[in-house]
């Protein structure tokens, strides 16, 4: 009867182990949360060059300064400058191109990334410039639809679909370049100057802390006769 007892007891506790790992196998596991993407896509602008202006208008100068900023904060790859090879305005097109790449370097945009090219325009009396790069754009989960199911009948114990969408939708409205939800940044160089001046300070035996003035104290003023 004992040995019943026993056996009853150990079967009982087994069934607990079982169900208690079934529970623990169901639960998430952070990457199965949904996840805010983003996918490549093609920045294009454009502006049609008369032969008759003398040199890049105010309008077309903006329009670069627009597509400067745009390129420094999300481009990606080169900037393309293509000219419509054929075309009536071809040589005041090519003029265009070096006024462009000239304003473009005093934007901050090294030369090395900007790139030339030709599309056909033969027939056209004035082609237009077009200024293209790729840039991210990014996507909210699929899954996210905003609806949500009675969650007092989930039997399975798993956890619901709509679980991290907050989260996701967010950083896809916010992220300031989308490619970095694709793939993380290279670093820059670090600071080689600072970094011998506080080795050179530490072999001189020197404080290797930056100097600081009076006028950085956090001494806390006293008002009245400072009693």
């Amino acid at each position: 009867m004992v040995a019943y007892r026993k056996t009853i007891g150990a079967l009982i506790g087994l069934a607990g182990l079982v169900s208690l790992g079934a529970c623990a196998s169901t639960a998430p596991s952070g990457l199965g949360v949904p996840q805010a993407s983003a996918v490549a896509e093609t920045y294009r602008a454009e502006f049609a060059v008369d032969p008759r202006d003398n040199g890049l208008t105010w309008a077309q100068q903006n329009l670069l300064a627009a597509i400067a900023n745009e390129y420094k904060a999300r481009g990606h790859g080169p900037l393309v400058i293509s000219y419509p090879q054929g075309a009536i305005n071809e040589d005041a097109a090519i003029g265009a191109i070096a006024e462009a790449r000239t304003f473009f370097y005093e934007q901050g945009i090294d030369w090395r990334l900007i790139a030339g090219g030709a599309y056909d325009a033969r027939g056209q009396h004035n082609g237009e410039l077009i200024f293209s790069f790729t840039r991210y754009a990014a996507r909210a989960p699929a899954e996210c639809d905003g609806s949500w199911d009675n969650m007092a009948m989930e039997f399975d114990n798993r956890h619901h679909t709509n679980f991290g969408c907050a989260m996701a939708v967010n950083l896809a409205a916010m992220v300031a370049d989308p490619r970095d939800l694709v793939a993380p940044r290279d670093m820059e160089p670090g600071d080689t100057g600072r970094r011998q001046t506080v080795i050179d300070g530490y072999r001189a035996g020197e404080s290797t802390t930056s100097e600081r003035s009076d006028h950085e104290s956090g001494a806390v003023s006293r008002v009245g006769n400072g009693n």
